[in-house]
Parts: C-alpha cells; sequence; structure tokens
C-alpha cells in the first residue's frame, strides 16, 4: 500500500483539481508544436520543496522540453514530510501543526501540471507506507551529537540536514530544537529513498532541479550525482524573471562558473564598446536606479562623496582602506562552494582575529543590508558584537542599516575581502584587488588574489597593505568575465513567465520550438550539456521592448 492513497480521496474532492491532460486546448497546444526526436531523452524534474512559484518556473522548462519530444517526469511532494523549504517562511508555527498548510500546496501545485498536461509523481508513490515508517524510526534516532553522520545507503546526508537547520534557525541556536531537528531528518531520509526510488523506476538521462541544496533537493542531488546523470541546475539571478542555469558535476565546485575550456576560448577575445556600454549600463542601473532584484527595499542612495564618509568612519585617506565583505550567513550554506574554512562564522571570526595584528591597514567590515531583514539577530554583526566587542581603531564595523550604498563603499576602498560576493567582482572591474577565501565562480579566472588554505589566506591578508592595483591585463579580464556574468548568462523565461514569476497562459504558443529564441536555447543547452552562455544575438534581443521581444518570436 502506498501513501498515495490516504490522500487520493482528498484531492479528488477538491474543486480545484482537475484533469487538464484531456483538454483540447492543451491537446491543440502540444499538436502545434510537438517535435519527434529520434533520440528522446527522459528528463526527471524534481519538483519538491512545496514552493508554487518553483512549480511554475519548472514546468515551462518542462512543457518545452515536451514539445520538443521529450519524455518527461515532474516528481512533486503530497505531505510524505511537512519539514519543508516553506516551514523556514513561517517560523511562528509550531512543528506539529506544519502539515496544516500542505492540502493547499498540494492541490496547487498538482493543478498547474494538470493544466499544462504534465506527467508527475507524487513523492508517496516512490514509497510504501512501511518504509515511511522505518525512516521515520531512523530519524528519531537523530541527535544533535549525530546528526552530521545521517546517511542511507552508503550516501552521505549529514550536510543537507545542517543546511536545512541553518536556514531554519537563520544561522541561531539549535537548542530546544531537538523536534525540529528530527522533522528535517525525516524530509531528507525521505527524499533520499524517493529519488533513488525514482531513479529505478523512471531511469532517467537528465536531470532538472533548483540549486540542489537543503533537505528538500539535497539528498536528491547526492542520489543523482551518485549514479552519475547530467543534471541542469538553476537559480535566481539580477533581473527580475531571469536565471542563472548550469550543469552541477560535483560537490566540490559552483554551477554558475564558467568552464575552463570556454573561458579558455572567450578570454581571448576582447569586449567592444557596445559591450563595454552594456555592461556599464546595467551596473548603473543596478547601484543608481535600484534596478536589482537581490537590492530591492535595502540599497541606499549614492552619494558620491568620499570625504562624508572618510569623516563619518574616521578614516585616514593616506592610509590603505580595505574592505571586508560579509555574507548572509546562513544562506545557501550547503551549496558546496568550497571555502578556506568551515563556514561563514569561522571566516569571519579568523579574519577579524588576523587583522586585529595588521594596524598599517584600516579594514572596515562592510555588513551585508539583508541582515536586517533576514537574520538581526544571529547574523555577522551580532557575530561581530558578541565576539570582538572591543575592536582597535583601524578595524571598524560599517552596520546592517548604515546609510552607505555600495558603490560609496567601493569608492573607499583600496582593496576587499570576501568568501565569494558578488562585490568583488565588481570591485575587480574597478581594477582594486580582491582576496577570496573560498571559491567564488569568478575566483581563478586570472585577476582575483585566490587563498589556497588558512595559512595562505592570512598570508595574502599580512601582505594587503603592499598589494597595489590590478594591472591592464587582470582589469581587461575581469571586465570580461563580468560582462559573460551579468550579461550573457542571465537567461530570460519572460515574456512566458510574468514579473511575478508566474505562467502567463495567454502566451504559452511561445514555448513552441522556433517561437521563443531564448527558450530554444534553453532547451537545446540542457540536452547538450554546453554552457548556459547566450550568444550576442539574443542578448542584442534583450534590449528590444517585450512587445517588440513577443513581435519578434511571432
Amino acid at each position: 500500500m502506498h501513501l498515495v492513497d490516504i490522500l487520493k480521496g482528498l484531492l479528488l474532492k477538491n474543486k480545484y483539481v482537475n484533469k487538464f491532460s484531456n483538454n483540447l486546448k492543451v491537446k491543440k497546444f502540444y499538436s502545434k508544436g510537438l517535435k519527434p526526436e529520434s533520440s528522446p531523452e527522459r528528463i526527471l524534474f524534481w519538483s519538491t520543496g512545496g514552493m508554487v512559484v518553483q512549480t511554475n518556473l519548472e514546468s515551462v522548462v518542462a512543457a518545452s522540453l515536451k514539445l520538443r519530444g521529450h519524455n518527461i517526469r515532474m516528481i512533486i511532494c503530497n505531505a510524505v514530510y511537512k519539514g519543508c523549504a516553506k516551514r523556514v517562511d513561517m517560523p511562528e508555527v509550531p512543528v506539529e501543526d506544519w502539515g496544516k498548510y500542505c492540502r493547499s500546496c498540494i492541490s496547487q501545485n498538482s493543478q498547474l501540471l494538470d493544466k499544462l498536461g504534465l506527467s508527475y509523481t507524487y513523492i508517496s508513490e516512490l514509497i510504501s507506507e512501511e518504509r515511511a515508517c522505518e525512516l521515520r524510526s531512523m530519524a528519531g534516532e537523530v541527535t544533535f551529537t549525530n546528526f552530521k553522520e545521517l546517511s542511507l545507503d552508503s550516501i552521505h546526508l549529514g550536510s543537507h540536514l545542517e543546511s536545512a537547520m541553518m536556514r531554519h534557525t537563520r544561522g541561531g541556536s539549535y537548542n530546544g530544537l531537538d523536534n525540529i531537528l528530527r522533522e528535517y531528518a525525516y524530509t531528507v531520509l525521505i527524499n533520499a529513498e524517493a529519488s533513488a526510488n525514482a531513479m529505478k523506476e523512471f531511469k532517467p538521462t537528465k536531470i532538472y532541479m533548483s540549486h540542489g541544496i537543503y533537505a528538500d533537493w539535497g539528498p536528491a542531488l547526492s542520489v543523482f550525482l551518485n549514479n552519475n546523470i547530467p543534471i541542469t541546475s538553476y537559480i535566481s539571478c539580477y533581473l527580475t524573471a531571469h536565471f542563472f542555469f548550469g550543469t552541477v558535476k560535483n560537490f566540490n565546485e559552483t554551477f554558475l562558473t564558467i568552464k575552463n575550456n570556454a573561458w579558455d576560448e572567450l578570454k581571448l577575445i576582447e569586449l567592444n564598446d557596445t559591450q563595454k556600454s552594456r555592461l556599464k549600463s546595467f551596473l548603473e542601473k543596478r547601484y543608481q536606479s535600484n534596478g536589482a532584484s537581490d537590492l530591492k527595499g535595502i540599497l541606499k542612495e549614492f552619494k558620491g562623496e568620499s570625504k562624508h564618509f572618510y569623516d563619518k568612519y574616521d578614516i585616514d585617506p593616506e592610509k590603505p582602506v580595505w574592505g571586508i565583505m560579509t555574507h548572509i550567513n546562513w544562506d545557501a550554506v550547503s551549496d558546496y562552494f568550497p571555502m578556506v574554512h568551515r563556514n561563514f562564522d569561522e571566516w569571519l571570526y579568523e579574519t577579524v582575529k588576523e587583522i586585529y595584528h595588521i594596524t598599517d591597514v584600516q579594514w572596515l567590515i562592510k555588513i551585508h543590508p539583508s541582515e536586517i531583514n533576514d537574520n538581526p539577530e544571529t547574523g555577522c554583526q551580532k557575530f561581530i558584537e558578541n565576539n570582538f566587542p572591543d575592536l582597535p581603531p583601524h578595524i571598524k564595523v560599517l552596520k546592517m542599516d548604515d546609510d552607505i550604498s555600495p558603490l560609496d563603499f567601493y569608492q573607499m576602498l583600496d582593496g576587499a575581502v570576501t568568501v565569494m560576493g558578488t562585490g568583488g567582482l565588481e570591485l575587480s572591474l574597478k581594477g582594486k584587488p580582491v582576496i577570496l577565501a573560498g571559491e567564488a565562480h569568478y575566483g581563478n579566472k586570472g585577476f582575483t588574489y585566490d587563498a589556497k588554505n588558512n595559512e595562505h589566506y592570512k598570508q595574502l591578508l599580512r601582505e594587503a597593505v603592499n598589494t597595489g592595483r590590478l594591472d591592464d591585463e587582470k582589469i581587461s579580464l575581469a571586465w570580461k568575465y563580468a560582462y559573460i556574468y551579468f550579461i550573457r548568462k542571465q537567461i530570460p523565461l519572460i515574456p512566458t513567465i510574468s514579473n511575478d514569476l508566474f505562467i502567463d497562459f495567454n502566451l504559452l504558443d511561445l514555448l513552441i520550438p522556433g517561437k521563443n529564441k531564448y527558450m530554444d536555447f534553453l532547451c537545446d543547452r540542457i540536452i547538450d550539456g554546453k554552457d548556459f552562455i547566450m550568444p550576442e544575438n539574443l542578448v542584442q534581443m534583450a534590449y528590444l521592448t517585450e512587445k517588440e521581444q513577443i513581435r519578434k518570436f511571432a
């Protein structure tokens, strides 16, 4: 007996659930665009997590691939577990009430897939009730002493459980949260088991999933990697309804980076004036026109008055000034991007401890402004206050709510330190040296100072006072990389995906092969596994208005 039988009655009674796969409109939609494939791929979409927006983003890609003749199977959650990614948005809800929100989520997600005529399988159809009980017993034995050792069928799962707990507490204490730990442990185990069973049942040749972290996606990613299945993953970026895509090969590199062979070719091509202008315009809109989705509501106005900030922070303009750019210490904690230190808190502690003795540099620790909304009580600012209450005068903290824009901050600096923050790339464009304590996607590209280990990192900090501006060759490399990253890798799902990230069903025809060059490009890259770097003709189309693009697509 499968757990799906328990929920089937409830779902069939829900007036919003309707099997649209027999709908003539959907049949007509697919008949207009379906391309026969001589060797179609079997593509498994791991669409767990309970987020309706995410299901919209993934189903539009799934429908596009189906129209190109590939076999698609979506895997969605239906309340076998209740410790999903949505729980972090409801910190006030006790764990015993988490399941109350599942029915609405299931109906919305399944309704959308039904409406698009996409085949899907519930997690409960991949796990028997007996096996679910066994995994619940295993989760019940998890404690804060042994949780990092959690595994199933020789696949290590402890890091996924840790990332889920870090996200849930937003970097805070785990004290008294034993029941939440075990609930997330159950989620981790269920997803590991279900993904392994999905592999056996559907035998996918490719996988598509979001960033591949936390309890919902991380265990499945581990299983898929263990089976050597090509995985396409994606993450939101700086422009609304645009995304970064990449191929996940292992846990030791970020899928955001450009493959070495592609970079070796692209770095030899000089940017023309139009391309430089595009990049400048993007950065100006990002910081001076509030044109970036990741900075909405927190961006301070650019003043362009360095003297004002020298006076405000008591900075000697004749002495080197280096910035230390912190991170949201819980977000994407297990993105598996290698770091010199175990986590962001350890990096910050070791950094401050080291620069205590480097007095020939003025150090400005810039707290990420998102902390004011995300985790003011558990973030880097509070961490410094608790661990370093009496900082020496050559170290100053620019707080999360300080009235200073990123551009004003960058303007003051002679160089900067970060683990993998995007600010490091932006400073490199200005010719300012950047020390990296982690393998950022832009690291090891010829224009950053990349720490190999903790001792090397400390050495780079000590040498900061004598580290001059980047030479022209390094600045040129930074510009070439930034153009690829900010302009050619931000791939739009518009106009079929609206600015609210939901599907515009009036524009479904743009998913048909040949109707939307962006979707053609995206589907081609998912199938051939090449870098998701748009060619220049697609970049040029991005500068048309939405109406012009629709006319051009049509």
